[in-house]
C-alpha cells in the first residue's frame, strides 16, 4: 500500500469517529461494556395524611329519677254514706260519763247493756254489723240531747259524726238529772279504723 493510500484510509477512520460522537471503545468482552447502567429506584409517591377522624360526641348521661310513688288512692277515694240503723235513744240512762264507743264483739257488747240499763239487750250479729254509742254524761237539766247523725266510709275508715244538742237559756226544761245516750248499728264488713267528728248546737224554744 502507497503512503497516500494509508493517509486515505486513515483519514476515512477518523471521518467515521467523529460522525459517531466519540468516545471509550471498550472490548465486547468487557463486562462493564456490555451491563446496561443501573437504573435509579423511583420515588414512592407521596401521600397526603387522611385528617383524624373528629371523635362522635358523647351524649349526655340520661339523670336517674326514682319511680314514681304510687297514688294513695285510698285517701282519695270519695267517702260514701253508710246506713245507720237505730238500736234506741235515752234521755235518762245508766251512763253518767261521756263516751264515745265502736263495740265490736258480744263480751263489751253485753257490759255496756248492762251499765246503760234499758232492758233486754237487742241480739248483734258482729260478724256482719258493729255498734257505734255515744253518750254526752250527766247533765243538770232536762232539753239535753245526742245523736249519731251520719256515718261515712272512706276505704276502711269510718268518719262518726256526732251532735250534741243543748237548750237556749229561754228555753223551759225540768230540773232532773238527765244522761243522753244513742245507740246505732252499721255494717261491718272491711271497717279497719273510725274517728269521731263532734259538733255542738244550741236548741231555739
Amino acid at each position: 500500500m502507497s503512503t497516500r493510500a494509508f493517509s486515505l484510509a486513515t483519514l476515512a477512520v477518523l471521518a467515521v469517529l467523529a460522525a459517531c460522537g466519540g468516545g471509550t471503545i471498550r472490548p465486547s468482552d468487557d463486562p462493564e461494556a456490555s451491563a446496561p447502567a443501573p437504573s435509579p429506584a423511583p420515588s414512592p409517591p407521596v401521600v397526603d395524611p387522611e385528617p383524624a377522624a373528629a371523635p362522635s360526641p358523647t351524649p349526655p348521661a340520661e339523670p336517674r329519677t326514682s319511680p314514681p310513688a304510687a297514688p294513695d288512692t285510698a285517701s282519695r277515694q270519695t267517702p260514701s254514706e253508710v246506713e245507720i240503723r237505730r238500736v234506741g235513744r235515752w234521755i235518762s240512762s245508766g251512763i253518767k260519763g261521756a263516751r264515745q264507743l265502736v263495740i265490736r264483739d258480744p263480751a263489751t257488747w253485753s257490759q255496756f247493756w248492762s251499765e246503760l240499763g234499758a232492758g233486754v239487750r237487742p241480739q248483734v250479729d258482729f260478724g256482719r254489723d258493729l255498734v257505734i254509742a255515744v253518750a254526752s254524761g250527766e247533765r243538770s237539766s232536762g232539753g239535753h240531747d245526742i245523736e249519731v247523725q251520719r256515718v261515712t266510709r272512706s276505704g276502711g275508715e269510718l268518719r262518726i259524726e256526732v251532735l250534741r244538742t243543748s237548750p237556749g237559756k229561754d228555753c223551759m226544761s225540768t230540773a232532773a238529772l238527765t244522761q243522753p245516750v244513742d245507740v246505732v248499728m252499721v255494717p261491718a264488713a272491711g271497717v279497719t279504723g273510725w274517728s269521731f267528728i263532734d259538733r255542738a248546737a244550741t236548741r231555739a224554744c
